[in-house]
């Protein structure tokens, strides 16, 4: 054992902790994390320090900056992917991938929370790819005909989308 601690130099080392670590950090990532920075990106970024640097054979006083400067620019790249690229697919994700909330206008649907005027329930909407469970709210018209009370059971058809 000694013996391949002692064989491993710095850059297998980065490699062997960005995997290790990786690998023990998955299941406390969401607790563990900094907005767009989370804690496996920390081991991923060793991980490819210690490969890109695996490819250099360098002096030891230039070694040090070189990794501290590709740990920098990884972890960076990192970011900007999360935030560029990830972030705004996620925003742009919904409950159900084939049917946007406005394609919702029109659908038939039952109430399985009552709905009072002043506050929500729930709906279930019935498409043709399944039952949609939604938060509903009664659609006020400019007239006074809006019911003040939707019961549990009854139908509903979806009138307009929030948000």
């Amino acid at each position: 054992m000694s013996a391949l601690f002692e064989s491993m130099t710095l850059a297998t080392g980065l490699m062997a902790t960005g995997i290790i670590g990786a690998l023990i950090c998955i299941p406390v990532k969401d607790i563990i994390s900094v907005d767009f920075y989370d804690i496996c990106d920390l081991f991923i970024s060793l991980f490819f320090v210690g490969l890109i640097s695996t490819k250099f054979s360098m002096e030891s006083s230039h070694q040090t900056l070189l990794l501290i400067a590709l740990f920098l620019a990884i972890s960076l790249m990192i970011i900007l992917i999360k935030l560029f690229i990830f972030v705004p697919f996620q925003a742009k994700a919904e409950t159900n991938a084939l049917l946007s909330r406005k394609d919702y206008i029109g659908e038939k649907g039952r109430v399985t929370v009552t709905i009072n005027l002043d506050t929500v329930g729930e709906v279930v909407l019935y498409t043709i790819f399944g039952n949609v469970p939604m938060t509903a709210k009664i659609y006020q018209s400019s007239d006074d005909d809006s019911p003040l009370r939707i019961a549990t059971g009854e139908q509903i058809r979806v009138m307009d989308i929030d948000g």
